[in-house]
């Protein structure tokens, strides 16, 4: 395996290019990130905004990896998306 972007590259443009539809906060940082998007997402929803989070590693499930307006994304959507885009990769 080549360590180079050009399979990811490639990917997002077979998506659609879908990190380019909406803005977005990417925390860096040695402590505090998941805190810190956690409060962040919370904010942005008390003003009434969608809100989409995505924080690692995950402790038991990777699902509890992706959040959708504060709420954990179920496994069965997770399936569902890993389907969709299993042929693109």
């Amino acid at each position: 395996m080549v360590p180079d972007l050009d399979r990811i590259t490639d990917l997002m443009d077979l998506l659609g290019q879908p990190q380019r539809a909406y803005p977005s906060i990417h925390l860096t940082g040695t402590n505090g990130k998941t805190s810190t998007a956690r409060m962040i997402d919370a904010l942005f929803r008390e003003f009434g905004l969608r809100t989409g989070r995505y924080t690692s590693p995950h402790l038991q499930s990777v699902t509890e990896r992706i959040a959708l307006d504060g709420a954990p994304l179920s496994p069965e959507r997770f399936g569902e998306v890993y389907d969709d885009i299993a042929p693109l990769v």
